[in-house]
């Protein structure tokens, strides 16, 4: 959940409120006021979110102070609503709302290039194609995995069989002719933003490649497994292995060979993992080795080796531990009320 700040007036309006959900990856642009005060956006959130959505489970968003602000904070906490705001100037914290803010801005410049006041009236068009685009990373529309239909297919076909009908209400059929002009507009609009986006990424981006035998190294913490977050997370290894590369699934997807002392799953994508470069013998060997912790389920009683990371429920207001079990991987953490 992010806002767009610093646009032209438009019906009231000069900022954009964008929420994205994290599985289907719809999307909501909601046209707001920068000046929005923490109550009006309590307010705001309740009729646009929480009324069509139920509330949900968490936000990640950035340190506006209308989500630091108490009143927000004290309405989250009797919701049961856990906030995950990044630190300043660290938009990569979000990086789905980070990458759709940059989408929307250009689809809005392209698409209201004649009329710079006129975006809050064709954020509902913007919205609907952007919610019925395939994505590339679910293989389906978002609209499509939240009602469990294709809204687009629907419109398309409605719109032909109706347009002989209203030929006698010129209205009504200048009406259907200029919805469906801008709907083709938006999809436009939007797939010319999300191909700048392709290409300004492709830039600064060379996709690693590797070949069966090869030795690479896994980053824990791009992972997020339990070892790597909390206290204590910089000082844990910051590369693993190394691994021998086993098969390669397609471009981005390897199967490593880890042995029995990890998670079932030794299928990574090439964003986590590194090429590994004997060190030369003038500076000695680099120590890089795997966790050698046995990967079997602990039983009732076990040993504590050490404390990950520390938490306070924020349903029960109880203190929790991420306890580290003596002889099982992290893959066993688990949380504790008691250390």
């Amino acid at each position: 959940m992010d806002l767009i700040v610093s646009l032209p007036m438009s019906e009231l309006y000069n900022a954009i409120l964008v929420v994205i959900y994290r599985l289907s990856k719809y999307v909501q642009f909601i046209p707001t006021t920068f000046s929005l005060s923490a109550a009006d956006f309590a307010k705001l959130f309740t009729n646009k979110i929480i009324c069509r959505f139920d509330v949900p489970d968490s936000i990640i968003s950035d340190h506006d102070p209308r989500w630091t602000h108490n009143f927000w904070k004290a309405m989250s906490m009797r919701l049961g609503l856990t906030m995950h705001l990044s630190s300043s100037h660290h938009p990569q914290h979000d990086g789905q709302t980070e990458i759709t803010n940059r989408t929307l801005k250009i689809a809005l410049h392209a698409y209201v290039a004649q009329d710079k006041t006129s975006w809050a009236s064709w954020l509902p068009v913007l919205e609907f194609a952007h919610n019925t685009a395939v994505s590339l990373t679910t293989g389906y529309s978002p609209a499509f995995l939240l009602y469990g239909f294709q809204l687009g297919d629907i419109i398309d076909t409605i719109i032909p069989m109706d347009q002989c009908c209203v030929s006698r209400v010129s209205i009504a059929g200048d009406f259907l002719l200029s919805l469906d002009s801008h709907r083709a507009a938006a999809r436009d609009a939007m797939a010319h933003a999300q191909h700048n986006q392709a290409q300004q990424f492709n830039k600064g981006h060379r996709l690693l490649e590797f070949n069966e035998g090869d030795l690479v190294l896994v980053n824990p913490h791009s992972l997020e497994w339990k070892e790597s977050k909390g206290e204590g997370a910089k000082l844990v290894q910051r590369l693993i292995g190394p691994f021998e590369v086993q098969q390669q699934i397609n471009a981005n997807v390897y199967c490593l060979h880890m042995g029995d002392n990890f998670p079932s799953s030794t299928v990574f994508n090439v964003q986590h993992l590194q090429p590994y470069r004997a060190s030369p013998v003038e500076f000695g060997k680099r120590i890089t080795l795997p966790d050698t912790r046995a990967d079997k389920p602990p039983s009732e009683e076990f040993e504590v080796e050490k404390i990950v990371a520390h938490r306070k429920n924020p349903r029960s207001g109880c203190l929790e531990f991420l306890v580290c079990q003596t002889g099982y991987s992290p893959l066993y953490d688990i949380w504790s009320h008691q250390p």
